[in-house]
């Protein structure tokens, strides 16, 4: 099994990390990654080493280059900023909507960056959608650090100048372009208010989040408890979310006999849906391109263009993280990016064809139901496992907090997530029937579990440890080297195997 697109992505992030030290105009480094390009694909009777080398060089100044070539906000701008006291422009993100608030991206016109709009309203639903044509009166401001966090620096990666406090948002007549994205926030919108029609407010507000990863009305008890537990990550839409929802897409066309030739570009369609209603958050952008890395493999293999040995799901997850870092290179430095490709890249090399999470998970011991459950629980605590142990160097370093009990706190909340996550996907399918208020009350069962199984947990003392940022690169260290070394012994067993099965088939 070669890797080489991981060795791409690694190479491309560490040529964007490396941006701002180096000097060169874009053009220039452009022209000399061409030239490297070019060595590369004219070297066919080089060894495979010299190629990758010269390869790998090009990727890394294209990183670099592609650092470079994005320009910073003139100064102009930034003095302007302050004096902003109306907008007029195209709101560019879906609207995140909170309780008595809506906030959203907006592309002001003839300004060469975007404004963050925060507007305090009563009813924040239906009152600004994603394509909208709006003028913003309020005053702006630049935003400022805070509790170490460079905010600036994280809006400044979005192209977002400045924040601008709305005393009031007219929608303008001009009508939105259709897109997918503009009516999947307006549909995203219809199904917020008839949950918010039939729940109590905070658990309407778990399952906004939950369901189409937007914790704006989330209230501040319930973030500080999934926060403190270390399960974040069920209440943002992820890798997790859309696995759990293809899963049974996938299990149910299986059922019925498609082949893969069929069944994946079936769920392929479950996927657009996916993100055109919740939107083109990172880890669901990655969990995206995931799938469909995969798809375009199994399809390819079902037919028997290619070897189903060449689809590897790591070579997968590089190409999405090239994907993303090519867009927006900026996503390098953020905290969710890193999490989501720390922790699925972690899971993913747990269950490699001889990692650590296959051998321990793919055999029953017992035979019968004891046995399928206990197999099924040591997956549910290889993956746990495998994930706080990718994430938790991010979580230390970002956040300067640790969760001994994340993997056993997983174990009980991901299931009841996931239960949680199909009730409530069949509460908006029959969110325009009358049985639509009998259909809610298993997810707000469901939700109310989830709620007090968590703030019962977050109020264990050990639940959650400070810590410094250097231990968090002590623990990506050793996260990093346990992970080498088993890679490297699977590969050397399999290469070991390899040579004996030559051996034995020459003295045959």
């Amino acid at each position: 099994m070669t890797y080489e697109l991981v060795w791409i992505a690694i190479v491309l992030g560490i040529g964007i990390a490396a941006g701002p030290t180096v000097a060169i105009p874009a053009a220039v480094l452009w022209g000399i990654s061409a030239g490297a390009s070019l060595i590369a694909l004219a070297s066919v009777r080089a060894p495979q080493w010299v190629r990758m080398a010269f390869l790998l060089i090009a990727v890394v100044l294209f990183g670099v280059a592609r650092h470079a070539a994005t320009p910073a906000f003139p100064e102009w701008l930034l003095r302007r900023a302050s004096s902003i006291d109306e907008a007029t422009g195209t709101v560019i993100s879906c609207p995140d909507i909170a309780e008595a608030s809506v906030s959203f991206t907006l592309a002001p016109d003839h300004l060469p960056g975007y404004l963050l709009v925060y507007w305090s309203c009563d009813q924040p639903l239906q009152q600004v959608h994603r394509g909208d044509r709006v003028c913003v009166r309020g005053s702006a401001r630049l935003p400022e650090p805070f509790d170490g966090f460079d905010y600036p620096a994280y809006l400044a990666r979005q192209n977002i100048f400045a924040t601008l406090f709305a005393d009031d948002v007219v929608c303008l007549d001009d009508a939105a372009p259709f897109s997918l994205w503009n009516a999947g926030d307006r549909l995203r919108q219809r199904l917020l208010q008839r949950l918010r029609q039939v729940l109590p407010l905070d658990l309407a507000a778990m399952a906004q989040s939950l369901l189409f990863g937007d914790r704006s009305a989330l209230p501040q008890e319930i973030e500080d408890a999934f926060s403190r537990t270390g399960l974040m990550h069920l209440l943002a839409v992820s890798g997790l979310h859309l696995g759990i929802f293809l899963a049974g897409a996938w299990w149910v066309l299986r059922r019925m006999g498609f082949r893969p030739r069929v069944a994946y570009p079936v769920v392929g369609c479950l996927v657009l849906l996916a993100l055109t209603i919740v939107g083109p958050r990172v880890s669901l952008v990655r969990a995206g391109l995931l799938f469909a890395f995969l798809a375009l493999g199994s399809v390819l293999a079902d037919c028997g263009l290619i070897l189903k040995r060449w689809i590897h799901p790591l070579n997968g997850l590089a190409a999405a993280a090239i994907a993303i870092l090519l867009i927006r290179p900026g996503a390098l430095y953020d905290a969710g990016f890193q999490l989501t490709m720390a922790a699925t890249g972690s899971i993913l090399i747990a269950f490699s064809p001889s990692g650590w999470g296959t051998r321990l998970s793919s055999r029953p011991l017992r035979k019968g139901i004891s046995g399928t459950c206990g197999c099924w629980l040591r997956r549910m605590i290889v993956v746990s496992a495998a994930a706080q142990a990718g994430a938790a160097p991010v979580i230390a370093w970002h956040f300067e907090a640790f969760h001994p009990l994340s993997p056993l706190a997983n174990l009980v909340a991901v299931p009841l997530a996931g239960i949680s996550l199909w009730a409530g996907l069949l509460c908006l399918l029959v969110s325009a029937t009358v049985a639509f208020p009998w259909a809610v009350v298993p997810l707000a069962f469901l939700l109310g579990v989830l709620k007090a199984i968590v703030t019962w947990l977050s109020q264990l003392p050990i639940i959650q440890l400070p810590v410094t940022p250097a231990l968090g690169l002590w623990m990506g260290g050793c996260v990093g080297f346990v992970t080498l070394t088993a890679f490297y012994v699977s590969l050397s067993s399999r290469t070991s195997n390899s040579m004996s099965m030559d051996s034995e088939s020459d003295d045959g």
